[in-house]
């Protein structure tokens, strides 16, 4: 599987509560907890830039005796990290972090607003017209149920939309593709994904040994395996759906240009009749 490194965006917007983070699976540690970090502002309903504010509001030291008998030191800080909306500063969220300095792990122990109530917004405002509102609404789902710790429930909402997904490719390019439908829907996910590949986003494609856990069955999966897989599939969703709104971006610019071009050639040929 590819290890996705955890930016400083993913970190504060799409981790959920309590996971335990390593410094070495973070992009950049020195600066998680400071500087900028760019967003979509549920309260302004506009992309913005956030700047971040440290408050150290407990050093917690843990004393124990070492083998040779002196003391040592578990370096663990409590802080608060507030994000400020730079363009208005009326938008303020709040982040509370555990720094375990010496095991070099970092989690989010609360926030405010809730990382669901962060992503419907956006999830709404870039999807309404890409999903439909059952889908919508088990999207929601998921993220809250991966936010609460259920991880089981995610992966069975997220599940259920890639499948989607994934069959609404092959029928948009079935004739191309030249495959049976029934012979399609015995493939393993990962072996459609492979015959879907000409039409499916390329970061999808490098994430295909993913699926090989649709295999397993969801009642294999215990809550941890699921929320491991979580970020990985919902992020298969939103590529899937983001070139979706990019070919429709250039369907509707291409469409305007030609009924543009037919407005030009009309006008000329009155002209110089």
């Amino acid at each position: 599987m590819i290890k996705k490194i955890i930016s400083k965006h993913d970190f504060y917007f799409e981790t959920p509560l309590y996971d335990e983070i390593k410094y070495s699976e973070l992009e950049n540690i020195s600066e998680l907890l400071k500087g900028d970090v760019d967003a979509y502002s549920v309260k302004n309903k506009s992309e913005t830039t956030y700047e971040l504010n440290k408050d150290l509001i407990v050093d917690l030291e843990k004393k124990g005796m070492s083998v040779e008998g002196g003391i040592t030191y578990i370096h663990r800080e409590f802080d608060v990290i507030s994000l400020e909306c730079k363009r208005k500063r009326n938008d303020v969220l709040f982040f509370f972090i555990l720094d375990d300095q010496i095991n070099k792990i970092i989690m989010k122990v609360g926030q405010a607003p809730s990382i669901a109530d962060l992503q419907f917004s956006d999830i709404e405002r870039k999807y309404t017209k890409m999903l439909e509102d059952n889908y919508l609404q088990e999207f929601k789902k998921a993220i809250v149920s991966a936010s609460h710790g259920y991880g089981v429930a995610s992966f069975i909402y997220l599940r259920r939309i890639f499948e989607s997904l994934v069959f609404e490719t092959y029928t948009a390019y079935k004739n191309e593709l030249g495959i049976d439908f029934e012979e399609f829907k015995k493939l393993q996910m990962e072996k459609k994904i492979i015959a879907l590949k000409k039409y499916l986003p390329s970061q999808l494609v490098e994430m295909k040994s993913i699926y090989g856990i649709f295999g397993k069955g969801i009642h294999e999966l215990d809550e941890n395996e699921c929320l491991s897989y979580f970020g990985p599939l919902k992020l298969s969703i939103e590529l899937i759906l983001d070139q979706r709104i990019d070919e429709k971006k250039k369907l509707d610019k291409d469409a305007e240009v030609k009924k543009q071009i037919q407005h030009i050639t009309s006008a000329l040929s009155q002209k110089y009749k």
